[in-house]
């Protein structure tokens, strides 16, 4: 525990001073924790016979990369602000999927005793995972006041996990998902939804109603911690379900006492994409 725990305050720490710098270098995060993450996934689902196309996986992320930087490129760049019109025109769009498209079906012509229909739908399932749900953590940010708003999903999202983990070490006994992950009680699911709300809502209520322009009705912070509740707990669920079909433990090694990337974030991939959409829908 003491090792999970020094991981995750190291973890915190990094996390703060990213925030703190533009939403540029979060990006570049982005892309890095993506591409990491999305190798931990593959890498994964080939002790279950799967032969996920990495290399569509990681252009794909590279576009991605390109997509989230051009909203930091000043028109005053001629040359950057023409590259990224012509990038992401709608036809050019088109075409890179039609090609992308065409290498990963005649992969399963000219390697057919290796790859499967199957293997496709894992890279694309990958894709739509990780870099994609990932993504949205980027677009709170852009929003106005975004660096109070991140902080929601993360907040959000590692509260849910905390409160769940050491509610349902400490007091646990039912299981809930014994098949899928044989550690989840119902109490520590009750606890990570009640820390959930709790967290976020004296977050939204302390903090961002009162440094921002922003004078949001509490019954929103309780409604969003009740939803980050309940749906991180679903991305952690994915996760185990998704490690016990091919038999392992973590995703990777990279934080001590917490795995790989895609173990930390797990639960963030669902949650980001509810934030987002509650705060863009329901506040803005």
């Amino acid at each position: 525990m003491r090792t999970r725990i020094i991981s995750g305050v190291i973890a915190a720490v990094i996390l703060f001073v990213i925030m703190r710098l533009t939403p540029f270098v979060m990006g570049i995060v982005i892309f890095i924790a993506s591409l990491i993450a999305l190798y931990e996934f593959y890498h994964a689902l080939r002790k279950a016979d799967f032969h996920p196309i990495n290399s569509v996986g990681f252009i794909v992320c590279t576009l991605f990369l390109l997509y989230i930087s051009r909203a930091f490129v000043n028109n005053s760049n001629i040359v950057l602000a023409n590259f990224f019109n012509f990038i992401f025109q709608k036809d050019i769009i088109y075409l890179i999927v039609y090609i992308l498209t065409i290498y990963m079906l005649v992969q399963i012509v000219f390697r057919y005793k290796e790859l499967k229909l199957e293997d496709i739908a894992i890279t694309l399932l990958g894709l739509i995972y990780i870099p994609f749900l990932l993504s949205f953590i980027l677009l709170v940010r852009l929003m106005d006041n975004g660096y109070e708003l991140s902080w929601v999903a993360f907040i959000g999202a590692f509260s849910t996990d905390t409160f769940a983990y050491f509610i349902g070490k400490f007091f646990g006994k039912k299981k809930v998902l014994p098949e899928v992950s044989p550690n989840k009680t119902v109490a520590g699911c009750i606890g990570g939804v009640i820390g959930g709300i709790i967290c976020v809502t004296l977050y939204g209520a302390l903090y961002i109603n009162n440094v921002t322009s922003l004078n949001v009705n509490i019954y929103h912070y309780i409604i969003i911690g009740l939803l980050c509740g309940i749906v991180a707990q679903l991305g952690d669920w994915t996760a185990s379900a998704i490690k016990r079909s091919v038999n392992i433990k973590d995703f990777g090694h990279i934080m001590p006492g917490h795995g790989g990337i895609l173990d930390r974030i797990d639960s963030l991939l669902f949650v980001a994409p509810a934030v987002y959409f509650y705060i863009n829908l329901l506040i803005y």
